[in-house]
């Protein structure tokens, strides 16, 4: 922690992460920003002001509850009485309170009060326990400003818009906050969000330049700002809003949001100020109300019912009508058949001149007397076993993960039969079928592959397919010698002798190769990490990244540094036997960033003296780089989609390399653009900087393309 302390205070972190951070402070007005869906404003330290203005803010307590005190007796009833067997037997019970009953009602109404009872008991225990963890939850401690620089411990229920907090390192997020300083310089803070998306790596969150200097708490005594942004919605990737600070307006964007019950990482500590609070937070938006939950062998179970019960209604029907047919027949001529049996002497449901309505009688006494056909301790048995299994389940030794100290536990005990019960799989592939640890392993550049390492699906292929590989293999449509085995290095895996150690000099498209490299070591957003032997390693968004900066350094051309303003390369003279760095100083105008509908990223930097071009340069998917190529820069087009194919078929991850120069004019018009574009606060914000960049990523020139190795995960099978 001290050694990235020590590096962040050395530098200032480059603007890529935050839209607002290359514009200055803008009094336009904001086309959405107080109109419908946009009508959130945020009194900032000053809470109490929102009830002042008539704000009906809710409180940050959560529930996540099925029952409160006042609904459990009626939504629990509901939920029992939804089994067809159970409303079968309170109809038969109510039935049994009736002169038609053979039986008395307590015998009925016992064993249903019984079942009843005791699954509303494990109910009520379920719950319970939800209402425990939301306790904890809502009691947890945060730090919050009250005046004079001074901030109190405050439990999370008690938090309300408006409020400052200071959140410490390895602790959730209380509220959805906007970040407005950290303990690093710039602002930054690392995020880990494997709550809201099962992401692992961290996010990178930076705060605006205007409040970044806010780093004591004392600072915070006379602060004011208004935030003004959208109201509450369930989109974790989208944020639309401003601040007024200090006479000025600033666009806030995804890049200042913190939200609930993602986790502070490796950083100190933060400072945010409380923009939703409680259900309006988006992680309790995206949340759906405590679902009443049946399980298909339950479901099946109630067919089964229907059926029972359609037999013994059709029992029942049977023998009624034969006994309306032999009541009716005690009458003849007006004597009695069956005289010794009484019936003029009995009530109407005996009654030979009532038979039809005898024959009704008879039918609900039938079905009173035959309702054990439907077992009652049928349900009762299986609540006794979910329940056995619920403890069963929170006590396996097996279902713990010892690293994190967490066992399981069963919040609900209604779909224990559902486990294992699975015959469809749907997966992604990183991550998950793969380790998500990347490796540099095979580059196409200027129309020639290198890269002689083999992946582990064409180890497979040959091995199904029974050719061996030997001491040779096949690269860039020769054979080459394998060289000797060097120290493995984290992320990289290239071996070619033609382009290590400098050699890539004697190629015959040395330029090329030149411009590749340097386009690995500047289009990212890696942060660098330089220790006190002047080592470097990085923080990346994605191990993709970090596989292409590593790829870079370990073939010479080596990411230094980063300012707000600029990026400094160390690149390895290839003529010298020893260790010549020379540092090249880019000046960082632009990051165009990438998104899933972009599919690429661009960086638009000033090369240093004396040649002082002004460079884009841009990766990206095929299927959307190749059609941004200018006439004149598909000079290896054929070839490079060639080894792309020949990549994928290897089961590594490609992408394409480009590049352009831009004249000082075109830039301008651009940059404009695109500042405008950022400023802006109104809800199609994306899709304005998209077009901005859209419109200069065009005529680019290829450089060539990268295949990265994700390895598989143990057990996973080739097919």
């Amino acid at each position: 922690m001290a050694r990235v302390r020590r590096r962040l205070e050395k530098l200032k972190l480059s603007t890529l992460y935050s839209f607002a951070l290359c514009a200055k402070g803008s009094t336009e007005d904001h086309s959405k920003i107080g109109t419908a869906g946009f009508s959130r404003v945020v009194y900032v330290n000053d809470p109490d002001r929102h009830e002042e203005e008539g704000f009906r803010y809710p409180r940050n307590e959560v529930s996540t509850t099925k029952y409160s005190l006042v609904t459990f007796v009626p939504k629990s009833l509901f939920e029992q009485f939804r089994r067809v067997a159970n409303f079968y037997f309170l109809v038969s019970g109510i039935l049994t309170l009736t002169p038609l009953a053979p039986y008395s009602a307590v015998s009925a109404l016992l064993p249903l009060s019984v079942v009843i009872t005791a699954t509303m008991l494990k109910e009520g225990v379920e719950d319970w326990r939800r209402k425990q963890q939301d306790i904890e939850l809502n009691n947890r401690i945060v730090k919050v400003h009250r005046g004079n620089g001074s901030f109190e411990e405050t439990k999370w229920k008690y938090i309300k818009i408006g409020d400052v907090i200071k959140v410490e390192k390895d602790n959730f997020f209380p509220a959805d906050l906007i970040l407005l300083s950290s303990n690093y310089p710039d602002g930054i803070c690392y995020v880990e969000t494997m709550n809201l998306d099962g992401e692992t790596n961290l996010k990178i969150k930076q705060a605006l330049e205007v409040t970044s200097d806010l780093q004591e708490d004392g600072d915070f005594t006379n602060l004011r700002q208004i935030i003004k942004c959208e109201d509450p919605n369930a989109n974790l990737y989208s944020f639309v809003g401003t601040m007024d600070y200090k006479g000025m307006r600033h666009p806030l964007s995804p890049q200042q949001l913190l939200l609930r019950d993602s986790k502070l990482r490796n950083t100190d500590y933060i400072y945010g100020a409380v923009i939703f609070t409680g259900h309006d937070t988006k992680v309790m938006q995206n949340a759906t109300e405590p679902p009443s939950k049946r399980s298909k062998i339950e479901k099946k179970m109630d067919y089964i019912i229907y059926l029972l019960l359609c037999s013994l209604l059709g029992i029942a029907l049977l023998g009624s009508v034969f006994f309306g047919i032999w009541t009716k027949a005690d009458l003849r001529n007006g004597e009695l058949k069956r005289w010794y049996l009484r019936p003029d002497d009995s009530t109407v449901f005996y009654d030979p001149k009532r038979a039809p309505l005898a024959s009704f009688c008879h039918l609900l006494t039938a079905l009173m007397l035959y309702n054990y056909f439907i077992p009652i301790s049928l349900y009762i048995s299986i609540e006794m076993v979910k329940i056995l299994q619920a403890v069963f389940i929170n006590q396996d030794i097996d279902m713990y993960d010892e690293e994190s100290d967490k066992p399981t536990h069963a919040r609900t005990s209604n779909l224990n039969e559902e486990l294992g019960q699975v015959d469809t799989i749907l997966s992604d592939k990183t991550g998950t079928l793969t380790c998500n640890m990347m490796e540099f392993i095979k580059c196409s550049i200027a129309g020639t592959a290198y890269g002689q390492s083999v992946t582990e699906v064409e180890k497979a292929m040959a091995l199904r397919k029974g050719v061996p590989l030997g001491d040779e293999i096949e690269a860039g449509g020769h054979k080459e010698k394998q060289i000797e085995e060097s120290p493995h290095v984290k992320g990289f895996n290239l071996k070619d002798p033609r382009i290590m150690d400098g050699n890539w000099i004697h190629e015959p498209n040395k330029d090329v190769i030149r411009d590749f490299f340097r386009l690995l070591a500047i289009c990212h957003t890696c942060i660098p990490e330089v220790d006190e032997t002047d080592k470097v390693s990085y923080e990346a968004e994605s191990p993709d990244e970090a596989a292409f900066v590593i790829a870079a350094r370990e073939l010479g051309f080596e990411f230094y540094k980063r300012t707000q303003t600029s990026i400094v390369i160390r690149e390895r003279d290839p003529n010298q036997n020893v260790a010549d760095y020379q540092y090249r100083k880019y000046e960082l105008l632009n990051v165009l960033e990438f998104s899933s509908s972009r599919r690429r990223m661009s960086v638009i930097v000033k090369e240093p003296e004396p040649e002082g071009r002004i460079l884009l340069f841009s990766k990206g998917a095929d299927s959307v780089m190749f059609t941004r190529l200018a006439p004149d820069g598909r000079k290896f087009e054929e070839e490079t989609k060639r080894h792309i194919n020949e990549y994928s078929d290897s089961g590594l991850r490609t992408l394409v390399l480009a590049y352009r120069v831009l004249d000082e004019k075109e830039y301008e018009n651009f940059a404009e653009k695109f500042r405008t574009a950022k400023i802006s606060g109104s809800a199609d914000r994306d899709e304005q900087i998209g077009e901005a960049a859209d419109s200069i990523e065009r005529d680019l020139i290829l450089l060539g393309a990268t295949a990265v190795e994700d390895k598989l995960q143990k057990g996973v099978c080739f097919l």
